[in-house]
């Protein structure tokens, strides 16, 4: 019996050592024997939705110090920075900046030392822009303890390695609402549309397209500046969708402009026919590489950038070879275009190098650099725009003096230098509003037989220096034509025109005699004169009514025995033989 009984008690003792081993086995750790996070660090994890900060922050087990590697196919990503040692281990920071990238919730909890939090919450509208509309900042919960850590909880966010890079400050760059920053880019947006009046100008005054697409650049520079610079997104209640379409694609459209304005720039005779197709095909690529890559981001998968920045250099390169041999052949356009566009190829050759050889960590905000190289273009091309208006208005002031030129020449008698037919038949309607009002038809006498006897080089000798009697010299009242042959008419206006006609022609006689000694008998001239002032208005007071009615004046004149004058103020055009007064030598 005694046996039996011993035997319980062990079973018993070992029963119940069992059964606290058990539970000792079951039981959590204690605070002591988790495994701490590193002082100063940036950890970070990825779990489900349903586990919470309270289980995750508390353990270091599972969570990855190095690096921003995340499992992105997680709902839910844990970014912890601890305080405990280092930078931050007075004051803490009170905001955090990081790259600006769409997510449903971000949850922020500030863990303090002595057991104590505070969380703030936030969605993607929420945040606050920061240097540019590629930058988001959001401001951290603040303890009345000090902090020892403070959690980041990212829900519906594929890129959680950006809060992993983020600053921590504790002043933000540019303030929540319009800042310096934001004024600036304003500034620059003004910049880069202020050509625009220029390029309007000179397309009225031009005719050509060229300005119409610089016009064009302008404004999706300005648009472009306005997007990254974070300027649109303040202003506008658009989406991020929105923002990143309007990006993205104003990019492109600026290129596309910027071809086309060198296609319809550079002098012609500097671009072959090959020329121009190459950049009629690089802007069809580039209009379809933006929006292929813009519109349809998820056909390209991770191969989007590689695809987008492979089709630019394409483009740049044919570009700049156009350009370059346009430049050899003697274009003087082609070296501002050059110049112009470098800066930004420049920036996207940067972008294009981090694309395909991330190894060499070419990592920079382009922001602002691709603003200014935005504003050098515009300025080397209005400069060029300008060098081109004066270069084609000096071209077509040449031309036009040409024209004007042989326009002149057109309309004098190559003989006397006086004004022909032609000139007074097309200025007739103006010098008459100018109150030109009387006509006088002069006519040489006889003047057939001074061909006859002394031949036709002394007749153009007499000619001429009947011209020279009845050119009007300083005289603004009076205007001499030679009509043909051996015919003269003058307008004139005035009192005294009437006396001026026929001193005009009496001096006709004694150049005649004074110049040409070939002739031995005088040379007179016989005249019909009009004084039509009372009818200039009248519709049916036109040169030719006019002039035929001062012929048969000058007709009556000869008929009378020439070297005379026959004279009439009309009152109307109907002709009255007894009216004319007649003025002998």
């Amino acid at each position: 019996m005694g046996g039996v009984l011993k035997k319980t008690a062990m079973h018993a003792v070992h029963a119940l050592i069992f059964a606290y081993l058990a539970m000792q086995a079951l039981a959590p750790a204690p605070l002591s024997a988790r495994e701490a996070f590193p002082a100063g660090s940036i950890c970070h994890t990825s779990d489900k939705k349903s586990v919470g900060v309270e289980v995750r922050a508390v353990d270091a087990a599972g969570w990855s110090c190095k690096g921003a590697e995340f499992d992105w196919e997680a709902e839910r990503h844990f970014i912890r920075f601890d305080f405990e040692d280092g930078r931050w281990a007075g004051e803490p920071p009170r905001f955090i900046e990081f790259d600006r990238h769409p997510f449903g919730k971000l949850t922020i909890t500030a863990l303090g030392r002595e057991g104590g939090h505070a969380t703030r919450v936030y969605g993607f509208k929420d945040t606050q822009l920061g240097t540019s509309s590629l930058k988001s900042i959001v401001e951290l919960p603040r303890l009345d303890e000090p902090t020892e850590a403070m959690v980041m909880v990212l829900d519906d966010g594929y890129w959680p390695e950006a809060l992993v890079q983020g600053e921590l400050v504790t002043e933000p760059s540019v303030r929540s609402t319009a800042g310096v920053i934001h004024l600036f880019a304003a500034l620059l947006c003004g910049l880069l549309l202020a050509p625009m009046i220029f390029d309007f100008v000179f397309f009225r005054a031009l005719r050509e397209s060229f300005p119409l697409f610089h016009a064009l650049f302008c404004v999706m520079a300005s648009l472009q500046t306005a997007a990254v610079s974070g300027l649109l997104p303040l202003v506008s209640g658009l989406t991020y969708e929105a923002e990143l379409i309007i990006t993205y694609l104003s990019l492109d459209m600026l290129v596309i402009a910027t071809i086309l304005f060198a296609l319809n720039f550079i002098e012609p005779r500097y671009l072959t026919r090959r020329h121009r197709q190459i950049l009629f095909g690089i802007t069809a690529l580039t209009l379809v590489n933006g929006l292929a890559t813009t519109l349809f981001p998820a056909a390209f998968g991770l191969w989007l950038d590689h695809v987008y920045f492979g089709a630019l250099l394409i483009i740049l390169t044919a570009y700049f070879t156009v350009l370059g041999q346009a430049q050899r052949g003697g274009s003087k356009m082609a070296p501002y275009l050059i110049f112009g566009f470098a800066p930004l190829a420049s920036i996207v050759l940067f972008q294009l190098t981090s694309v395909y050889v991330p190894s060499l960590r070419i990592d920079f905000d382009e922001t602002w650099p691709q603003n200014f190289a935005l504003l050098f273009e515009v300025v080397a091309t209005a400069l060029a725009v300008a060098q081109r208006f004066m270069t084609l208005r000096r071209e077509r002031d040449k031309a036009l003096n040409a024209a004007r030129d042989l326009e002149v020449l057109s309309e004098l008698d190559e003989l006397t230098g006086l004004l022909n037919r032609r000139a007074l038949e097309a200025r007739y309607p103006l010098l008459v509003r100018q109150g030109f009002h009387a006509m006088a038809v002069v006519d040489l006498d006889q003047f057939k037989s001074i061909n006859d006897l002394y031949g036709h080089p002394v007749g153009d000798r007499v000619i001429r220096s009947a011209a020279w009697a009845l050119s009007p010299g300083d005289e603004e009242d009076m205007i001499a034509f030679r009509i043909g042959g051996e015919e003269f008419l003058l307008l004139l206006r005035g009192k005294d025109a009437a006396q001026k006609a026929e001193g005009r022609r009496k001096a006709v006689t004694a150049r005649i005699m004074a110049e040409v000694d070939e002739v031995q008998f005088p040379v007179t001239a016989s005249m019909g004169y009009l004084d039509f002032a009372a009818i200039a208005t009248l519709p049916e007071a036109s040169f030719e009514n006019l002039y035929a009615h001062g012929d048969r004046l000058l007709y009556a004149a000869k008929c009378a025995g020439r070297n005379r004058t026959f004279s009439e103020k009309l009152e109307d055009l109907e002709p009255n033989p007894a009216s004319p007064r007649s003025v002998a030598a």
